[in-house]
């Protein structure tokens, strides 16, 4: 029996191999052959994902959102069609995303996919069976980012919208998002679960279009819930892709706002000077422009009132802003009669005041200013624009004179010889010369207040051309300096007068007002005969 009992036993164990550890070592190998299987098919999908996203960036297909009364997408390919499968179209109505298709799409060539009406002007979303959500704006092409991420992981796609009555304007807010955020649009990649959602921001402000909104809900399409859609501070709860609009409210109670310009002189200004004297000064340009709500408007001294909704407003005047005036000095003389004009002096454009914005400041409370341009509206009230007068620029006008000595006929002169004829021929502080430099066309210079000019030399002219003077002809003329005088406003022991200064080389001219500087060159006659 001992002898049978050890063959018997060897049968058995061979038995018990074949039937249990052979089938393991089958099982086991096909748990690794699965595994390698389902990885590939993972490669394969985020593969299917990228090619498809540099497809459609490179407008292969390019998908453009025609937003007309009738809006479709419109697709066109620009090579070979590589097929799109879009599985879903939303469009925006306001409040939430609004499924379009009843079934898959699969776009193998060029065509349109029609939308409701009720998509017309407003944001649509495009899914894709490879996982992509693309988003695109009013009559615009595919901008948006694409979402693949990393391998188990799923996409989840935040934007903020606000709404003002039909309209709808996507703005970028700051979200917090599990462990992290930013700024919308923004896209997360995720394991599926639960996570903290935060908008940091209980109102956002649209300065193009003057409007503020204050956080009304979230909204949430494709494979998430939220715990409380009202709250601004709230849970998602993650299982596949999803998106997440955060929708703010514009604000729509509206208030009446004065907008005006303070400190810059867009009206007529008379200056009495010791009641003898006056200056006055008229405005050419009577308004000055205001960037409001990123429009324009041409303020003048009373300004604009205008009806701005609730919340911020950006209020922009220039930084400078330059203001020219038509110069009239006039001095009274008086009599047993009383009082009779004897004297004035006006120059088109004689003065330009350059002024630098300060700041604004508003009339009431309920009027809040933060920084340079932007305000908060609470109430109706007035914004002054501020202004203080930076620097003083006065007009010089150059001019010749020329003329032929006493006794001398001109019977022809060709180019004209008297009179205002070009030349730059006065030269000050060393530096550079003046002059006209066409026929009778004073040449305008501006100079800063209290500018001091010196005559430094005075050039005699050369005119060259055809000229029969008292009979003789001639082809060249020459001058000679006879007298430089500038005419203007000098300070005396009683204030200001108006005088004529004999501008001779070596004097000097201090730039308290407009001045008129007129060279005198007679033509002396026998320079080259013809």
């Amino acid at each position: 029996m001992k002898a049978l009992s050890l063959p018997i036993f060897m049968v058995l164990m061979f038995i018990l191999l074949v039937a249990v550890l052979i089938p393991a070592y089958l099982i086991f190998n096909s748990v690794q052959l699965y595994n390698y299987q389902g990885s590939q098919q993972a490669v394969g999908y985020l593969q299917g994902q990228t090619q498809e996203t540099n497809n459609v960036f490179r407008g292969n297909p390019n998908v453009y959102l025609n937003s007309s009364k009738t809006p479709y997408l419109e697709i066109q390919y620009t090579s070979i069609p590589y097929p799109l499968n879009i599985t879903q179209v939303y469009y925006f109505n306001g409040t939430s995303w609004v499924p379009v298709l009843y079934s898959p799409r699969v776009i193998a060539g060029d065509g349109n996919i029609l939308l409701p009406t009720r998509a017309y002007n407003q944001p649509v979303l495009i899914v894709s069976g490879n996982g992509n959500i693309y988003f695109l704006e009013p009559n615009t092409s595919i901008d948006t980012v694409n979402v693949q991420g990393p391998s188990g992981k799923v996409p989840v796609y935040i934007a903020s919208f606000v709404i003002n009555g039909s309209k709808v304007y996507p703005v970028s807010t700051q979200v917090v998002f599990g462990v992290g955020g930013g700024q919308t649009p923004l896209v997360c990649y995720v394991l599926p679960g639960t996570y903290p959602l935060d908008e940091k921001q209980n109102s956002t402000f649209l300065p193009q279009y003057g409007l503020t909104g204050v956080f009304q809900n979230w909204s949430v399409v494709g494979y998430g819930q939220l715990s409380g859609p009202n709250s601004e501070s709230t849970y998602l709860t993650v299982s596949g892709p999803v998106v997440v609009t955060a929708i703010y409210k514009a604000y729509e109670a509206k208030y009446q706002v004065t907008i005006k310009p303070s400190g810059l002189s867009l009206n007529p200004l008379t200056n009495n000077i010791h009641g003898s004297s006056t200056i006055t000064l008229n405005p050419l340009n009577t308004t000055v422009p205001v960037i409001i709500d990123n429009k324009t408007y041409h303020l003048g001294g009373n300004g604009i009132t205008l009806n701005l909704t609730y919340g911020y407003h950006l209020i922009q005047f220039p930084k400078y802003y330059n203001i020219t005036f038509n110069y009239s000095f006039t001095n009274y003389s008086f009599t047993s009669k009383g009082k009779s004009q004897s004297t004035q002096f006006s120059v088109y454009a004689g003065e330009i005041n350059c002024y630098r914005f300060t700041a604004l400041t508003p009339s009431i409370k309920n009027i809040t200013v933060y920084g340079q341009d932007v305000v908060f509206v609470a109430g109706n009230g007035t914004v002054y624009g501020n202004y203080s007068l930076h620097q003083v620029y006065y007009a010089v006008l150059v001019n010749n004179s020329f003329f032929y000595p006493s006794g001398v006929k001109v019977y022809h002169s060709n180019p004209p010889s008297t009179g205002d004829v070009p030349g730059q021929l006065v030269q000050i502080n060393n530096s550079f010369v003046i002059g006209p430099t066409a026929y009778n066309q004073n040449e305008r210079l501006y100079f800063k207040n209290w500018t001091i000019l010196k005559d430094t030399y005075v050039y005699l002219n050369q005119l060259s051309g055809n000229f029969d003077i008292s009979g003789q002809p001639y082809s060249v003329l020459l001058s000679q300096p006879v007298n430089v005088s500038a005419k203007g406003l000098i300070t005396t022991k009683n204030g200001l007068a108006l005088e004529t200064i004999n501008f001779k080389e070596g004097s000097e001219i201090i730039i308290i007002s407009p001045f008129i500087i007129t060279d005198y060159q007679e033509w002396f006659v026998g320079g080259e005969p013809l």
